[in-house]
């Protein structure tokens, strides 16, 4: 018997791709440094901004706020050889409440961390011991505060006239790491917008300046999945150990799919780098100086000055022969 002709419009696919989540990720363990790095070039990229807006030299004394994972205090003694050794400061606590959904609910913990201890060292500095700063750096630490505008102020108190503090912020609404939707989401809706925080530096008698920065970054997927596991960047921390291994699925899924774990994946993370400077002129009066005076001249007085220059001889010779012809072209009055 002769069969009909089929199309091949009726025809099953020849091939079937068939994929399938694995539930379990066979993710490896780094050590202590590995585990919080974003490799060697990111981190070059760091120290070379850090030097360019801070400006840090051997000899400043130096005070570093910010999160024991992934802290580079210690880098950065031995990066910029400061005789003095860093003073380290733990930004702030939460307690993390799981909540009914799976997700965690943070409760700031009071009176500990960057808050108290400024708001005790400007209390000693005024019974007359000085502990003054350089140069003072908070990376990414602006939520665990309750009050930054007085932690500013007290902040400017324990800095020296030369001073500079330099803010390193990862904003949520513009952050380029490869997060998955709950993350960007959940950052962005629990820290203040980093507009806010250049409003409350200058609110604090600051001068500042900010610039936003592409930090790049290379490494295997594997490597990514491993520091999203140990909640790395700190911000991660407002995520359950659930909602985290959702996140995986969903990337491994989407934009990560088609990559091996060994595969290098590239993407920037992108930083604000505030510098924030005492403010020498408090009374607003605009002054110009030469670059390298010091800048802790007088202003010049308000009130009117009386100048007079002495003319030479042929400048008076000029003057006194245009004088004689305004004279005389001037009309004579009729009779």
């Amino acid at each position: 018997m002769a069969s009909a002709y089929l199309g091949p419009e009726t025809h099953k696919p020849l091939s079937v791709i068939s994929e399938s989540f694995q539930k379990r990720y066979n993710i490896p363990e780094f050590d202590e440094h590995e585990k919080f790095s974003f490799g060697q070039q990111y981190e070059e990229r760091m120290y070379m901004l850090i030097h360019k807006y801070l400006d840090l030299e051997t000899v400043d004394k130096l005070c570093y706020v910010g999160d024991n994972k992934g802290s580079i205090a210690y880098h950065l003694q031995e990066k910029f050889v400061l005789l003095e050794p860093v003073t380290t400061v733990v930004p702030g606590h939460f307690h993390y409440a799981e909540t009914d959904g799976h997700k965690v609910l943070p409760i700031r913990i009071a009176h500990v961390g960057a808050e108290e201890y400024f708001r005790q060292l400007v209390k000693e500095n005024a019974t007359g011991k000085k502990t003054i700063f350089d140069k003072v750096i908070l990376k990414e630490v602006v939520r665990y505060f309750t009050n930054p505008e007085q932690l500013y102020v007290n902040v400017l108190k324990c800095l020296s006239p030369t001073g500079k503090l330099l803010v390193i912020h990862r904003a949520g609404s513009l952050t380029t790491l490869p997060y998955f939707k709950d993350a960007k989401q959940r950052f962005a809706d629990n820290e203040p917008p980093y507009t806010n925080i250049i409003k409350t530096l200058q609110t604090s008698k600051l001068d500042v300046q900010w610039e936003l920065e592409c930090l790049p970054i290379v490494m295997p997927k594997k490597k990514w999945f491993s520091m999203m596991k140990e909640k790395y960047p700190p911000q991660m921390d407002l995520l359950s150990d659930f909602e985290v291994v959702t996140g995986m699925r969903e990337l491994s899924e989407g934009v990560l799919k088609y990559s091996y774990d060994d595969d290098l994946i590239e993407f920037d993370d992108r930083l604000l780098f505030i510098t924030a400077t005492p403010s020498h002129f408090e009374q607003g009066t605009p002054s110009v100086f030469r670059f390298g005076v010091n800048q802790l001249l007088p202003t010049p007085s308000p009130r009117d000055l009386r100048l007079s220059m002495d003319l030479t001889p042929e400048i008076d010779e000029i003057l006194r022969i245009k004088e004689e012809s305004i004279k005389e072209a001037k009309p004579r009055p009729r009779r």
